[in-house]
């Protein structure tokens, strides 16, 4: 808690030293217009994945102007094209952001990018809300949307904490540091309720067929993935034809993701979301979301990362009402670290102030015979409590 704090009063002095400089050189924000901006992958070869997240952020925000705004401005979102290169940043901000007025960078894309330049905000006095990227150090200034490794191990914990008492439980998980690290939050999130045995893995992520074997030996009732997309896919990907439930993080709560595996396969899987799955027709976020798209990017398939753009904007949207009319950088991080709940229509349960990340909330979800259900309520995680 200490260092929350500290984080927190670091957040707010770096705002108080640059913010009113930047609220009176520039016109971030006028009577009628708010600018903001996002390094976005445009062009190159991820463009045709991520393109998503900038179309559903642009497309959210053309709706909000046509609803009035926020407090009867419009925004003016204006995307600067990355190509997922890291060494482009900082000529970006030198001859974009800091030439332009800019409120704040919103939904910014890609870990190579946002940690090219992790002293963001001290350069150029400008917020950098809610990044597409797993969170890495705390860093002044920068709040990611994406969920932290560690938030996704407390959650995963605690529902084991809360569903599978007196059951045999394995924690995989990848034997480095980070890994150790998360098997600390898993701990912490199942509060010794739950019997568990971590299993280390020293194997490449392309060999790992021989030593899952030995897992599947000692006849778990169940197996926990603890770690990233790329460990949550291999591990499933090499024992197909186990008949043992899998519970793992969000790295696997995307609709195109999942068509890799077969109908047996995701029965016995289950993962944490906290987006709604593409497959929701009737989720009232997913029926305004494919309003939007079919309004302001005709054309445009409703993907996950459109899922996510929406979620950003949205969220984006809340915090700027919540700031009021006055909307400097500093009112900003005033209003990011007031206490406080909101859940969007799309987007997860969140809980102010944010710190490294605004998703801390997540749910057990299962994807059976392509109809998505639900197995916990949300799960409140958050690393920094």
């Amino acid at each position: 808690m200490k260092f929350q704090k500290a984080i927190q009063l670091l957040f707010i002095n770096l705002f108080v030293l640059m913010g009113p400089a930047t609220a009176h050189s520039n016109s971030s924000v006028t009577q009628r217009q708010i600018y903001l901006a996002g390094l976005q992958i445009l062009s190159g070869p991820a463009a045709e994945q991520y393109r998503g997240i900038s179309v559903g952020i642009e497309a959210y925000f053309s709706y909000l102007n046509d609803q009035g705004g926020i407090h009867g401005r419009s925004i003016e979102y204006t995307t600067l094209d990355t190509r997922m290169e890291g060494q482009t940043v900082e000529q970006l901000i030198k001859n974009s952001v800091s030439q332009h007025p800019i409120l704040a960078m919103v939904g910014s894309v890609g870990e190579p990018i946002l940690g090219a330049y992790p002293d963001w905000f001290p350069v150029t006095g400008i917020p950098d809300l809610f990044g597409v990227g797993r969170p890495q150090a705390k860093q002044a200034g920068r709040i990611y949307f994406s969920p932290s490794l560690e938030a996704e191990a407390l959650a995963l914990g605690r529902f084991c904490a809360e569903n599978l008492v007196g059951k045999r439980i394995l924690v995989w998980f990848r034997e480095d540091q980070k890994a150790t690290s998360l098997l600390e939050y898993f701990d912490a999130g199942s509060a010794g309720l739950v019997q568990i045995e971590p299993m280390p893995s020293r194997v490449p992520l392309f060999s790992l067929e021989k030593e899952l074997d030995q897992l599947v030996a000692l006849v778990p009732d169940a197996i926990v993935v603890l770690g990233d997309i790329l460990e949550t896919q291999a591990f499933i990907w090499q024992h197909q034809e186990w008949n043992i439930p899998i519970y793992a993080g969000s790295g696997i709560a995307n609709s195109e993701l999942l068509r890799q595996f077969d109908a047996e396969v995701l029965n016995r899987v289950a993962f944490l979301s906290y987006l709604p799955m593409l497959q929701q027709n009737d989720h009232l976020g997913i029926t305004l979301h494919r309003r939007l798209l079919n309004e302001y990017a005709p054309g445009q398939e409703m993907t996950h990362w459109t899922l996510v753009g929406h979620a950003i904007a949205e969220t984006t949207t809340e915090l700027l009402h919540r700031t009021g009319i006055r909307l400097t950088p500093f009112q900003l991080a005033t209003t990011l670290m007031q206490v406080g709940e909101w859940h969007g229509l799309l987007a997860p349960p969140m809980e102010f102030p944010l710190t490294a990340s605004a998703v801390t909330s997540f749910r057990m979800t299962q994807v059976f015979q392509n109809e998505v259900q639900y197995v916990s309520d949300w799960i409140s995680a958050n690393p920094a409590n």
